[in-house]
């Protein structure tokens, strides 16, 4: 309990005001809190003296924060005299006493509370950082042992303030914001943590701790180098993390002690995030490396005093990483728990006791998956260790990952030994072991139409001997055209018995593209369930097969193998880069270990299966090979069913279908249309499966699992499989370890193992992967690498361009195409991460964002499904203004149109080229109408480089951005003598409402002389 004396009133500083915003949004006080140990607890009455005689000594400690009408910041009150009275209340525990004591501290500026030989106490935030608390409670003990403080004359911490807020309006002052505004422009956004998910604050601390002989050699690398130790770890710590992402030039926000020499034994929050740019240079020594940090720190620090981050971040500006990092030196003799962590993302704490250095990382909640932390303070020792045995090391010669860590990396990856090469069968002998097994089992049912096991298996040898009467044998390529059909699975075994590789060929793909397969594959002979299409141009002399009667009627004896697992299964074409497709090759031993992974992966016992994809896609192999392996039923929807999502449904209904494949979108739509499903697993693949959809089977079928697949064509259909068994927490699903039979690798560009948690590229190997791809051996060459961590001579693997990191529990997190990623005025942008934010807004079903080039650069270009339509014009604009609201003005896409659908591939994939290539709607041209509308508009044409701008054109839609905004800005200055404000050109989007701006400006007389007073005085007004 405090007794109060009336209070005078005093302006708080930049740093209080933070922590008291950070705080209104929070809903709950923010608090310093600190717990002293005693052998034997004093007298309450020497206890209750200490503190009282530390509050009369502190200012501080005697204040309270209240908003007062008229001003838009709090102010601090400062009591002349409190008399605090011990709480001596029994039976709480620690965890219960620091939550209660903190919520006291709405009403009172210090609670202390006694807990049988402990003494907590607890201040509010925004007077105390980390050094104060430590001098509060060694000027505690130092009372409650008897002892005498030495006489008080340092600056109270409001004069501290008062001073603050007078250097701003100097002419130091002004100059340090520039300072700010320049060290803030054009610069990389902060490090991108591979696993950073959550959006939501949660002030709340998760810690692990790891301990290490490296004191010495780190007390050595900074000796070295001439620095002192905490600026070596500084430069450590962030370029450690700037490792982890990827990137050489970053800002991040470190978090130092703003305390001048004056102010040493002041108590209050002089603390502050000090934005520093850390510019890595690779190929330079990390002695070079760390003098050019600390040239930077320095720099920082002495402008620190001018920060303002509201002035000097503008709404456009990438907000740095909130990283902490603090060194100290001995025993600890105070526990402290400081609330002020938990505006960090990442704090690592680093105490130094003789030759042990103690190395402890906090992080928000949700941020870092579990183990995560403790393999990245692996890493990072290990990285420490290297340095300071060698500081002439250039930083990429600095391992990242231990001996140790990478033998775990390769183990935990590595299942290719569960199933070898040995181990698969020809692709078609797996079926045929189910029809000795199953003979009289229905093997496919087709709108009613149903076949058995025996008959199947009769019909394909038929077929066989037709084939090696054409001089079909090993690796010869048969295509096969024609829609979903008991015929077509018929023609497909018929083709791997006679010993050649079947070619799927849709009748719904463009006949072009079926033209430049049929040519490029150079089949053999051509299966026809169909008549062809007119403009399908065929080979000269091609032979032509069709299933009648009389061909299905001659021996039906299962003809002697020629093939062995070396030779083709199968031939699937995907989309090349060249604008032609390119044929994968995938042998009998690629495809059989592929399908007998499932085997061991999935446990629910496969009764009937329903294939949605296309026979031309390589989702197909495993609708078709795993379902009559084991003995159950592949049902074919009819072309009519497999894209409606409604008649989806109603036949798994009607079926009983117990499994199925889709793509993540389209099963999205089933989901919401199924009644009483019989399902025990659903399949997604193909594309990115977004939590909302795992969140929602969970509700919908809890008792169904739920599998996330994940493969290219390249390693026959799949190589890694998550079963989603838990509701998800972090913002994408998971696409788990690795299948048997399949080994992952994730390198970085250096082709190295990239750590735990680190962002690099997937590559795949093992018996599944294919043999490369048709006629291009260059490109076979480019893709299918020599694997360099194999014992086995001749072992590859294939380079996906898909990023991953991999984690802790042995999963990888998939985080987009290598391709996906661009730089649009020096900033790195994932399309995938804007994509993520429009897909959860309200009524958005589905979300792409392409770049396109135009004259003035890269624009980004966003384009939405919306599930109702109602205002067209104005839901886009929304969009974009909650993306405004969401992301940095260069993520922010330049136009957003809505699509009553997306373009598809024919595999039912988004067709980004096909989005790429839709023309945009914008306004119509309406010319300049008088002189100042033909003068800003002749200055956009030649900012954005454009032929013509129309009065109610979009700026940003033409292709402009912030940087361009400044451009023209300076140019309206000059021709017309006057000035806008840089927020009021973002506000006038088009030249007609400019225009009216630079009206309105003229007729105020706004000069170009008197804008940077208005400017000042509009940037006061906003604090």
């Amino acid at each position: 309990m405090t007794d109060f004396s009336p209070a005078e009133t005093f302006q708080i500083s930049a740093q209080q005001a933070a922590i008291l915003s950070q705080q209104q949004y929070l809903g709950q006080p923010l608090a310093a809190q600190a717990l002293l140990s005693f052998d034997a607890p004093p007298e309450r009455a020497v206890l209750e003296a200490a503190l009282n005689e530390v509050c009369q000594r502190h200012e501080i400690l005697r204040t309270r924060y209240r908003q007062v009408p008229g001003f838009k910041q709090p102010v601090q009150e400062i009591t002349p005299q409190v008399r605090l009275r011990l709480s001596l209340e029994t039976g709480r525990s620690l965890q219960q006493a620091r939550a209660e004591d903190r919520l006291a501290l709405t009403e009172v500026p210090l609670v202390a509370s006694l807990l049988d030989r402990q003494l907590l106490v607890s201040v509010a935030l925004a007077s105390c950082d980390r050094q104060s608390l430590a001098l509060l409670m060694t000027e505690l003990q130092q009372l409650c042992a008897g002892g005498q403080l030495p006489a008080f004359d340092s600056l109270q911490y409001a004069d501290y303030a008062a001073w603050q807020s007078e250097l701003g309006e100097e002419a130091i002052g002004r100059e340090g914001l520039q300072f700010w505004r320049t060290l803030y422009a054009g610069q990389q956004p902060g490090v991108r943590l591979p696993f950073e998910r959550r959006l939501d604050f949660t002030p709340q601390l998760q810690e692990c701790r790891l301990d290490t002989d490296l004191a010495p050699a780190l007390r050595q690398l900074a000796s070295a180098a001439e620095l002192s130790v905490e600026d070596s770890l500084l430069f450590l710590w962030a370029g450690f993390l700037a490792g982890l992402s990827q990137q050489d030039s970053l800002l991040v926000a470190l978090t130092v002690d703003g305390r001048s020499d004056q102010l040493q034994q002041t108590l209050g929050h002089f603390s502050r995030r000090l934005p520093v740019a850390v510019t890595l240079q690779p190929q330079a020594t990390l002695q070079d490396n760390l003098q050019a940090f600390c040239h930077q720190l320095d720099l920082s620090r002495s402008w620190q005093d001018c920060l303002n981050e509201l002035e000097a971040f503008g709404a456009e500006q990438p907000r740095p990483l909130d990283l902490g990092c603090s060194y100290s030196e001995g025993a600890e003799v105070q526990e402290l728990f400081l609330d002020q962590a938990c505006f960090e993302k990442l704090h690592l704490q680093a105490r130094a006791e003789a030759d042990q250095l103690s190395l402890q990382l906090s992080w928000q909640p949700h941020l870092l998956p579990d183990g995560l932390p403790v393999a990245w303070l692996e890493q990072f020792a290990q990285w420490l260790k290297a340095a300071a045995a060698d500081s002439s090391l250039s930083l990429e010669q600095l391992p990242l990952v231990s001996a140790d860590q990478a033998q775990r990396l390769l183990q935990d990856f590595d299942r290719s030994a569960d199933l070898s090469a040995a181990d698969a069968p020809l692709l078609h002998q797996l079926f045929e072991e189910a029809v000795r097994a199953f003979p009289e089992r229905a093997a496919i049912h087709v709108d009613g139409r149903e076949i058995t096991y025996a008959e199947l298996d009769r019909q394909a040898n038929q077929l066989a001997h037709s084939l090696r009467q054409q001089g079909v044998a090993s690796d010869a390529i048969v295509g096969v055209y024609g829609a979903r059909s008991i015929e077509i699975v018929v023609a497909l075994l018929g083709i791997l018995k006679a010993g050649g590789a079947y070619l799927p060929l849709d009748p719904a793909y463009p006949s072009e593209r079926l033209s430049f397969m049929l040519e490029d594959a150079a089949v053999r002979c051509l299966i026809s369930l169909q008549p062809l299409h007119p403009d399908i141009v065929l080979p000269a002399e091609l032979p032509q097969i069709s299933l009648d009667p009389q061909l299905l009627s001659g021996s039906a004896q299962a003809l002697p193998s020629r093939s062995t697992g070396d030779n083709l299964a199968y031939v699937i074409y995907t989309s090349g880069s060249t604008g032609k497709p390119k044929g994968v090759m995938v042998s009998h031993t690629n495809a059989s270990t592929s399908t007998l992974a499932r085997g061991a992966f999935y446990q629910a016992p496969l009764d009937r299966f329903l294939m949605l994809s296309s026979f031309s896609f390589d989702s197909s192999v495993a609708g078709i090979f795993w379902t009559l392996s084991q003995g159950a039923t592949l049902y074919l929807p009819s072309e009519e069913q497999h894209k409606d999502p409604q008649q989806v449904a109603e036949l798994i209904d009607a079926q009983r279908i117990s499994h199925f494949l889709a793509l993540p979108s389209f099963y999205a739509q089933i989901l919401e249309a199924l009644q009483q499903p019989s399902l025990r697993c659903v399949i997604v693949a193909g594309e990115a499966c977004p939590v909302e959809l795992a969140l929602r089977h969970r509700e919908r079928l809890p008792e169904t699992l739920l599998v996330n697949e994940y493969g290219p064509s390249e390693s026959a259909v799949w190589c890694s499989a998550f079963a989603v068994e838990q509701p998800p927490v972090d913002e994408r699903v998971a696409i788990g370890g690795a299948i048997a039979g399949t080994r992952l690798r994730v390198l970085d560009e250096e082709a190295e193992l990239a750590g735990i948690g680190r962002e690099g590229e997937l590559f795949i190997g093992g018996p599944g992967l294919a043999r490369g791809y048709l006629k291009r051996p260059a490109l076979t060459a480019s893709r299918f690498l020599p694997d360099p961590f194999a014992s086995t001579p001749g072992a590859r693997l294939y380079r996906t361009g898909d990023r991953v990191s991999s984690l802790p529990q042995g999963t990888l997190d998939y985080l987009g195409r290598i391709d996906f990623q661009l730089k649009i005025r020096g900033f790195r942008i994932e399309l995938g991460e804007i994509e993520s934010l429009l897909g959860q807004a309200a009524n958005v079903r589905e979300a792409a964002v392409v770049a396109r080039d135009t004259a003035a650069g890269k624009q980004l270009v966003a384009y939405v499904v919306l599930a109702q339509v109602d205002d067209r014009e104005a839901q886009e604009q929304a969009l974009l203004a909650q993306l405004r609201e969401q992301l940095p003005e260069y993520m922010v896409p330049s136009f957003l149109s809505v699509l009553e659908r997306f373009p598809l591939t024919p595999n039912g994939k988004l067709d980004r080229n096909a989005l790429s290539a839709l023309e945009l709607q914008g306004s119509a041209y309406v010319a300049p109408r008088n002189e100042l509308e033909a003068t800003l508009a002749a200055i956009w044409q030649e900012a954005l480089q454009l032929e013509r701008v129309g009065v109610h054109d979009n700026f940003f839609a033409l292709g402009g951005h912030s940087l361009l905004a400044t451009r023209i800005r300076s140019k309206v200055q000059s021709e017309l003598n006057l000035s806008l404000p840089l927020r009021v050109f973002f506000e006038g989007e088009t030249v007609e409402l400019l225009a009216r701006q630079v009206e309105l400006h003229r007729d105020s007389g706004v000069t170009g002389d008197k804008v940077d007073a208005l400017e000042a005085l509009f940037a006061e007004a906003q604090e």
